[in-house]
């Protein structure tokens, strides 16, 4: 392919382009179709381009959707982060959590695709499939990362803390889209206040040490039935 600009824009400005018409047209029909309406030549009839040009950015189509799964992945991490930081360093675990679900959320409002594709669809791809447990393993040690910010949990706690921060994430994700599908009726700052709620409790909860129980009495030996 010639490297002389063409109309003003360079080679490389034209393979960017390109590449960026192929993510956005596997977006729209992961979004739209699904995994199975998401063939090869599906997305380069959606992008308007020659399959040629499909191999210059990709090497298979498992790679674009690794790329589409990913990216949207990033930019909520992204924008999560932002809401942290619009919290501020003081503030508590509640006003953080609640913060960042705000700024997450409103990414996923801006663009409802990039939540279904990365809740939904992805679960119908096996690579797809693969790389969505990956980030829900990357948010849960997020959510025990600011959950032993915030509170003085305790050593023997870390299955505890693990094993609710890995319910919390995953129940984020099945009530995301129940809000998506109609099934929770309340607004984006409803919703976001929900999550921090959860947050605040399941932390609270893990952050206690468990109850000392005593033993149960045990009937004496010999005594009448």
């Amino acid at each position: 392919m010639s490297s002389r600009p063409y109309g003003g824009v360079t080679a490389d400005r034209r393979r960017a382009d390109r590449r960026t018409a192929l993510l956005d047209a596997a977006l729209d029909l992961l979004a739209a179709e699904g995994v199975r309406g998401t063939s090869l030549r599906a997305v380069c009839a959606r992008a308007g381009l020659n399959p040629r040009y499909f191999y210059e950015s990709f090497t298979d189509l498992d790679a674009l959707l690794t790329e589409v799964h990913d990216r949207i992945v990033a930019e909520i991490a992204e924008a999560a982060a932002r809401g942290v930081a619009a919290a501020g360093p003081g503030a508590d675990l509640r006003t953080t959590v609640r913060s960042a679900a705000m700024a997450a959320l409103d990414t996923g409002r801006t663009d409802p695709r990039r939540i279904r594709v990365m809740l939904v669809e992805a679960a119908a791809s096996p690579v797809l499939r693969a790389r969505q447990h990956a980030a829900r393993r990357d948010y849960t040690r997020l959510v025990v990362q600011y959950a032993r910010t915030f509170y003085d949990i305790p050593p023997d706690a870390d299955a505890r803390l693990h094993f609710i921060a890995t319910m919390l994430v995953a129940g984020w994700n099945e009530n995301l889209i129940g809000w998506l599908d109609g099934e929770i009726q309340t607004s984006l700052s409803g919703l976001a206040d929900l999550f921090a709620d959860a947050a605040e409790a399941l932390a609270t909860h893990a952050a206690a040490r468990p109850r000392e129980t005593a033993a149960p009495e045990r009937p004496a030996s010999g005594s009448a039935g």
